[in-house]
This record gives structure tokens, sequence and C-alpha cells, in this order.
């Protein structure tokens, strides 16, 4: 019990350190976007899973907008 206690505490502490939420790293400004949403509604449509989709038709869900907000 006494060990459970102490990893519980460690997560916590962890957890705190990231008060957003958000472990990640910050994305570069330069590198272009994927519009996710889109990318799957198109694999759906044509019945094919993400790892097998070509780089031509991955360039159409590829956009340099950096029209979002951070939260």
């Amino acid at each position: 019990m006494k060990a459970n206690d102490k990893l519980i505490k460690e997560m916590e502490a962890f957890d705190d350190a990231f008060p957003n939420g958000v472990f990640a790293i910050p994305r570069n400004p330069n590198d272009p976007r994927i519009k996710v949403r889109a990318l799957w509604d198109y694999c759906k449509k044509k019945w094919i899973d993400i790892e097998f989709i070509s780089e031509e038709e991955l360039k159409q869900f590829l956009t340099k907008s950096n029209n979002y907000k951070n939260t």
C-alpha cells in the first residue's frame, strides 16, 4: 500500500507540472498542419487505412495556415 501511495503522489506531481493538461512539444509554426478530420473522412469514404494513403493523396490535407488558437 505504501508503494501505491508514493506512485500516486509522483503521478500527481507530474500532472501538476502541466496545468493545462498538454503533454506535448509545441509545433514549429513553419511546419505544415494536417487536416486530420478531413483526412479521416476521406479514408472512411474510400475504405482505406490511413497508413496506406499515398503521398499524393496526403498533400491535399496539408496546409501552411496558422489560423488556430493556442489554448
